[in-house]
């Protein structure tokens, strides 16, 4: 399914080759239409069919009502300065329908994940914040600051003043800017890379996460909005 890691996929997922990291690392210097079209076999089974055994597998994992959407590797140039034909990364999303999702990229530089919420919904941020500044919001500030400490980082967009509302010097302030909370993690690549160990990784990370991806669903949950046109 285009766009889409297939659940009828079963390969076994056995990391990414060698010459999916090459890929990218020719992308980076040839960023064309013609350097593309001379590797596509090469990004379709060392690269794109890895990613979709891997989050096959995962699927699997994390249960009933979880999809996995990978993103196109094409650029969208209409409203961009830059005018590269193509990311430099592939990527890929997990979610359902619930507060926390799931951000996995592979590319030249390694596996990068990220799981939490991204962005959230006008409702969800009022949960958010109301559950941030009560007693609540301290068992999030050290599910934050462990995570920080095992190497995670725990950043989103955030706005540059504590919403109105709440008080200026709030404890909390930091985490009452922010417009969606991930914890995320970036693996340099090495052999592991080309092996299982990638899944372990991701799987480690996912497992790590549960203090904070628990702490979204319960305290925030997904939004309960229409969902917008074209969505």
């Amino acid at each position: 399914m285009k766009g889409r890691a297939s659940t009828a996929v079963r390969v076994r997922f056995e990391g990414w080759p060698k010459p999916a990291l090459q890929f990218f690392q020719g992308l980076k210097k040839d960023n064309s239409k013609a350097y593309f079209e001379a590797h596509r076999s090469v990004y379709e089974e060392q690269v794109r069919q890895p990613l979709e055994a891997l989050l096959a597998e995962l699927e699997q994992d994390m249960g009933p009502g979880i999809e996995a959407k990978i993103f196109r590797l094409n650029r969208d140039l209409r409203f961009s300065p830059d005018k590269r034909p193509y990311k430099e990364h592939l990527g890929a999303y997990m979610s359902g329908a619930r507060a926390s999702g799931f951000y996995l990229q592979v590319s030249s530089d390694g596996l990068y994940v990220a799981i939490g919420s991204h962005e959230m919904a006008p409702d969800q941020l009022t949960r958010y914040r109301d559950a941030v500044a009560g007693k609540d919001g301290e068992k999030l500030a050290r599910i934050v600051a462990a995570l920080r400490k095992e190497g995670y980082q725990v950043t989103e967009p955030s706005f540059k003043r504590v919403p109105s509302g709440y008080p200026a010097d709030h404890p909390r302030g930091d985490l009452l800017r922010c417009k969606g909370l991930m914890a995320s993690r970036n693996w340099k690549p090495g052999p592991w890379l080309q092996t299982a160990q990638a899944k372990e990784r991701v799987q480690a990370a996912i497992k790590d996460s549960k203090p904070l991806t628990g702490w979204l669903e319960a305290q925030v949950g997904p939004s309960r909005l229409p969902a917008r046109p074209g969505r």
